[in-house]
Order: C-alpha cells, then structure tokens, then sequence
C-alpha cells in the first residue's frame, strides 16, 4: 500500500543538521579533549561557520530545516543556536554532550533526557517535538521514555522509509526514518586510520540524487542527515542546494520539517499525538 502525501504529493523531503560542535568528541574520547587542540577546532567550525552558511542557502532556497542541537552545544555556542530558532527552522533535542545512549543505563538516560530538555526551554524557550539519538544509537526503553517526556516523534532508527509507529505503554511514539546512505558523516568525516577517502562532492551528489530518485518513485520520506561542521565547508553546502535544485524538477515533492512529517503522519493514522 502506497503511503499518502499532503495535496497528493508523491514523496517528502527533509533536510536535517545535527549541530554537534565538540560535544560528540568531548563524550566519547574526554582525555583526549583535554589536549587535542586540532580535534576541538576542526568540530568548532561547525557553529563558527558551518551553520551561518547553511542558515544561508536555506534562505536562499526558502526552505524550513529541522537542527538536532544538543544541550552541551546551546550553553556553549548560544549564539549560532538563537540564530537557527529566530530563522524560523525547527529544533530537536539531540542529548546534552552527545552521550551514545548504549552506553548508558535507564536512570542514566533518564537524567541526560531531563537535563537536555531544560537547557532547551532555558536558554533558547524551546519544547521540542522531536528527538534524534546521538549516533542513532537508541535502547529499548528509549520510546518509552521519549513518549514520557510529551516527545511526538524521534528519528533515528531505519525500520522503513516512511513514517511508521513505535508501541510505548503511553502509546505510539512516530519514528521519521534515517538511513546511513543519506549521512553525510560516513562520505566526508576524516578519520585517521580509515580505508574510506574522502568522497568527492560530484560523487555525493550521484549518489544522493539517485536515492532521492528512488525514493520518490516509492513514495518514500527522503531524510538528509548532515553536520555544519562537515557539510558547512564550502563545496558541500554547494552539493546540498544543487541536490534540493535537483529535487525540485521532480513534481510531488513536498518539502517539509521532520516535525511537520510527524505532525502528517499521527494526523493520518490517528493515535499518536504529542503531549
């Protein structure tokens, strides 16, 4: 059965930004960051420039995105962040220092939940709608504790292309799908010792607009996952508004936020809604 689009759209479209900055290096390697000067610099480019650049080319396309900011990255670079929110885009919750909830067990999880939520509505009055797990990294009880805390959706997990529904004791949690092809981390992210090099944009974009085509004829919810302080670099923001000119020569795109996905979907199927 085919999945059905507002205004009988044929497929939607999502460009998605996990404003990480240093939090993710500060979690996992806190020894290192305590000296790696390069490693701190090369992630601060994210919201020195990486953002300010994108928050262009969406004006210039005159597209609303969905950022993923995580607590450690608002107390720390407020001001890119007041940015993104006064641009009118959407912001999700995205763990306080990037904290892989795997690692983590369910008191622990429970206080990161409660401390990213607070730094949200404090510093930048923010409820969010939506959550993505830092590395899509997502346990079991994790559904639940999202639904809990009045979340309508989450996206990070890749049981579909389409919306679909995750079953909570409080009921259904809408999971907006991911997918690793369509990560912009795995193509450009330098990581010492790894046999990948570093792709080269005009590949990038075959390989994106391919999917996108793909997905379109399928019916499907095309969701971009990138980073401002990968895809902020100047050739990729490039690749990224020539991938959304591209999409644009098909008929039926609807372009739209996560939370707006999430919003068509519990509209649809009926039960799930946000607290």
């Amino acid at each position: 059965m085919r999945y059905r689009w507002p205004k009988r759209n044929q497929s939607a479209a999502v460009l998605s930004f996990d404003v990480d900055a240093e939090s993710g290096f500060l979690f996992r390697e806190p020894e290192k960051a305590k000296r790696s000067l390069a490693d701190l610099e090369e992630r601060r480019f994210g919201p020195r420039v990486g953002v300010d650049r994108l928050l262009r080319m969406l004006d210039r396309l005159k597209l609303r995105a969905t950022f993923f900011i995580p607590g450690w990255t608002v107390v720390n670079h407020l001001a890119p962040c007041k940015r993104i929110r006064d641009a009118g885009h959407e912001i999700g919750a995205h763990g306080n220092v990037h904290e892989a909830v795997g690692m983590l067990d369910e008191a622990q999880e429970k206080r990161v939940m409660a401390e990213q939520l607070a730094i949200l509505k404090d510093q930048l009055g923010v409820k969010p709608a939506g959550y993505r797990s830092p590395s899509w990294d997502v346990n079991v009880w994790t559904p639940a504790l999202l639904k809990q805390n009045g979340f309508l959706y989450d996206s990070s997990l890749m049981g579909n292309d389409v919306p679909y529904e995750i079953a909570t004791a409080d009921g259904p949690l809408i999971e907006v799908p991911v997918q690793w092809i369509m990560d912009d981390a795995p193509l450009f992210r330098h990581v010492y010792g790894s046999t990948n090099a570093i792709a080269d944009p005009a590949r990038v974009f075959n390989l994106w607009s391919t999917e996108f085509a793909a997905m379109h004829k399928e019916n499907a919810c095309f969701v971009l996952t990138c980073h401002p302080f990968i895809s902020g670099r100047a050739s990729r923001v490039r690749l990224i508004e020539d991938l959304v000119k591209f999409m644009r020569r098909s008929p039926g795109v609807w372009f739209a936020t996560c939370e707006d996905v999430a919003q068509w979907h519990g509209t649809e199927r009926g039960p799930a809604k946000r607290r």
